[in-house]
């Protein structure tokens, strides 16, 4: 069953909320740009390629709200989480989205919506028993795909009236059975995905289901989130029909649209192509994150690269304590074609008290080793073992 009523408050609430945290949001994505990408930039030696796809991530606007709205609206721990997340893309994700993964989404394209104007988004579960690659790549390379998804339509289609900030998935169970069920991907998506990628289904519709799939989610709701059993329905083909309308789905969904092989799949557009990390790999930022190896179509050595084609890096960082630094304490960085241009990447009260530690350190030592030089030792007569060379009228050394 399924309740249109619901489905409207959710949607009326989320699009308030987003309303209400224009001034949070401006000020936070002020933020990422001119502090987080910065100093991560820094820490990180990233290339200007590199920053420029972690920049588009971190400008994503809707993305930025979605992790505020999970983090109550509390800037300084949604700073936090999204810093953690850049660092997962970089390590983790930006490797997977260069590897050939087979479909596992399709979206309509627009303008075909529910609607409250989200798109429509097809999973059939059978496709992931033919899977020969790592279902977690494909996961996500297709959350990824959903991602830029959103924002494409708010760049270029969305010209008039809100965009989208969700999503309506629906979930094809026809041919999966119960032993099928595979609860160590489900537990994976719950901690993995979702926390990264917070608050982008608005519904989730399964389709073609058994008494026997009703009766394993009976069981599932017992351990599962509230936030996600609110948006888990289970709807006739009648009552898809009514909600969205049959001039929005397939044919073999009871629409009037072609059927799902013959639409255009907008997670496959240009746009996406044009958004995949740069080339090549992202330079060695952990150990713990090897390059992919890209197979060569011949077996005979590459030529070395051409020392005119390589980019000299446009910024040069300066480490804290440096004194050609500044800032002396911050971390800076100076522009390399203006080596005068430096700015400071982050000044706050940890990196205070490290200086004025510093500062305090650096002092004691020069006081001791002032105190230990030669000079010092023969105004105040002391010998090599410490004592005075005065001695008195007998020879012995004296007792001043």
């Amino acid at each position: 069953m399924m309740d249109s009523v619901i489905l409207q408050t959710q949607n009326d609430s989320l699009v308030l909320q987003f309303n209400n945290a224009t001034a949070d949001l401006a000020a936070l994505l002020d933020t990422l740009h001119d502090h987080v990408l910065q100093q991560l930039q820094l820490e990180l030696a990233l290339s200007d390629p590199d920053t420029v796809w972690l920049s588009e991530w971190l400008s994503d606007q809707a993305s930025v709200f979605r992790l505020l709205r999970r983090h109550k609206f509390i800037r300084p721990f949604t700073l936090q989480e999204i810093r953690s997340i850049a660092i997962w893309r970089l390590r983790t994700l930006r490797p997977t989205l260069l590897l050939p993964i087979p479909t596992l989404l399709h979206c309509l394209p627009p303008p075909i919506t529910d609607p409250f104007g989200r798109p429509i988004v097809f999973l059939k579960l059978t496709s992931l028993q033919s899977l020969t690659c790592s279902v977690h790549d494909v996961f996500l390379q297709e959350v990824e795909r959903l991602r830029l998804h959103l924002r494409y339509i708010r760049d270029h289609c969305a010209h008039t009236g809100p965009f989208p900030l969700q999503y309506i998935v629906l979930i094809d169970l026809d041919g999966l059975s119960i032993q099928n069920y595979n609860l160590d991907l489900c537990s994976w998506i719950l901690s993995d995905i979702i926390p990264r990628y917070p608050g982008m289904l608005a519904a989730v519709f399964l389709l073609n289901h058994s008494w026997l799939h009703s009766g394993a989610w009976s069981v599932a709701k017992r351990i599962l989130p509230a936030s996600i059993i609110a948006r888990v329905f289970f709807p006739s083909s009648a009552q898809l029909v009514s909600y969205c309308s049959a001039t929005n789905l397939p044919a073999e969904y009871g629409g009037s649209l072609p059927t799902l092989d013959q639409i255009d799949d907008a997670l496959r557009s240009p746009y996406q192509t044009q958004h995949l990390p740069p080339l090549p790999p992202l330079s060695d930022i952990s150990d713990a994150s090897p390059a992919l190896p890209f197979p060569s179509s011949s077996s005979s050595p590459a030529p070395p690269p051409d020392s005119t084609l390589q980019r000299s890096p446009s910024t040069i960082a300066l480490p804290p304590l440096s004194s050609r630094n500044p800032f002396f304490g911050y971390p800076a960085i100076a522009s390399a074609s203006s080596p005068h241009t430096i700015r400071h990447v982050q000044r706050g009260p940890r990196e205070l008290l490290r200086t004025l530690a510093v500062l305090w350190w650096r002092r004691r030592a020069c006081l001791g080793a002032a105190i230990a030089s030669p000079q010092n030792r023969d105004k105040t007569g002391a010998g090599p073992g410490g004592q005075s060379d005065r001695t008195d009228g007998g020879g012995r050394p004296g007792a001043g």
